[in-house]
């Protein structure tokens, strides 16, 4: 039976240029693959059901929320983890937001990345022609963002007095772009990272928010991470961010599982936010007043401290991993994932939400889902 395959594999490989062909249990592309941490180990855990993983190569991310949720802390973060393994940074920026500054505040070496400024989405895409040029690989590339992104023909209509109106082309050259961008991570064994805006339209909750760039934004990125942020506050004073992280998409693991992430304003990102909940729920926590132990191993006053010292106790973090691994434990927003599949749904059929509810009345019974 394999050696017809192999004849096959053989023939196209020797007349179709470019093209991977393999058996499968020999396939690089299939099992060669990288992991990159992120920062915070509950967000680990959402994206591969492991503490120690969390970003596979050979994947796009998408990183969407509001202004100000820390998406491109989140993507320094991520390039920093993959710097201090060996992996070689890339930086796209269309905005002007990333500095030197910024980098070395979150631990990435500006001496080891490639760096890259445009607006215009025709030389974005030049860019990531030259990278797959090099069929290099172990890059990990940070677009920060596609909301940025615009053509420069408009720019050169508008200086020649006869601006033009777009007609979807940006959406065109943003979904070719992104095509691209996962063919390189896929080809090449790196991971990219996509930041991207999301814009309220009220009337419907939870999901009220549309990802700028299109379509593409949602289709090609094989991981897509929607953030939302409150401020923490001792008094009146604002400390830091409480931000939950919802896997909109993720082909590697469930989809819509919830992760807290903490930013700490002077002591940075808080890696055991949102293990707290996990351990009790395992077994071994215990209060007395204010004060935490686990299985007699004093944790500290205070949730957050307490949280803080989980790290500190021999082999929890280990326990941890084993009894994620053996419960197939899950923070899955069903409501999410209901208004989700509800909003594609409509789409598919070319309706507007409010008519596929009028169509399934009992979708109108949904916490948070309603008419506008």
């Amino acid at each position: 039976m394999n050696d017809g395959l192999n004849e096959l594999r053989d023939k196209i490989k020797k007349n179709i240029k470019g093209v991977h062909s393999s058996i499968l249990s020999e396939s690089n592309i299939a099992s060669d693959r990288f992991w990159v941490k992120t920062p915070a180990l509950d967000l680990n855990r959402a994206l591969s059901g492991s503490l120690k993983k969390g970003i596979q190569s050979r994947n796009l991310v998408g990183i969407v929320g509001p202004e100000h949720t820390m998406k491109s802390s989140f993507m320094v973060l991520c390039l920093a983890e993959a710097q201090k393994n060996g992996y070689k940074p890339i930086i796209i920026d269309t905005e002007g937001g990333i500095t030197d500054d910024f980098c070395r505040r979150w631990g990435l070496d500006p001496k080891g990345i490639l760096y890259n400024y445009t607006p215009w989405i025709s030389e974005v895409i030049s860019i990531m022609g030259q990278i797959k040029e090099t069929q290099d690989e172990g890059y990990v590339i940070g677009l920060d963002s596609v909301g940025g992104l615009d053509r420069l023909k408009t720019y050169n209509d508008a200086l020649a007095g006869a601006p033009k109106a777009d007609q979807g082309l940006l959406q065109k050259e943003i979904r070719s772009m992104l095509k691209l961008f996962l063919n390189i991570c896929v080809g090449q064994n790196s991971i990219g990272i996509a930041c991207g805006h999301m814009y309220g339209s009220p009337g419907m909750i939870p999901m009220p928010d549309q990802v700028g760039g299109g379509k593409a934004m949602k289709l090609f990125p094989s991981v897509l991470i929607s953030l939302k942020k409150k401020v923490i506050k001792e008094g009146d004073k604002i400390v830091g961010s409480d931000i939950t992280a919802t896997t909109l998409k993720n082909r590697l693991y469930p989809p819509f599982q919830q992760a807290t992430i903490q930013l700490d304003y002077i002591n940075g990102i808080k890696p055991y936010a949102g293990l707290m909940e996990i351990v009790d729920k395992m077994g071994g926590i215990e209060k007395a007043g204010s004060w935490y132990s686990y299985k007699g191993e004093r944790l500290g006053q205070g949730t957050a401290k307490a949280e803080s010292a989980l790290g500190e106790v021999p082999g929890l973090l280990d326990d941890i991993e084993k009894w994620l691994s053996n419960t197939g434990y899950s923070t899955v927003n069903e409501q999410l994932k209901e208004a989700e599949e509800l909003l594609k749904e409509a789409e598919n059929k070319g309706l507007d939400l409010e008519d596929i509810i009028e169509e399934k009345p009992k979708i109108k019974k949904i916490k948070g889902v309603k008419k506008k």
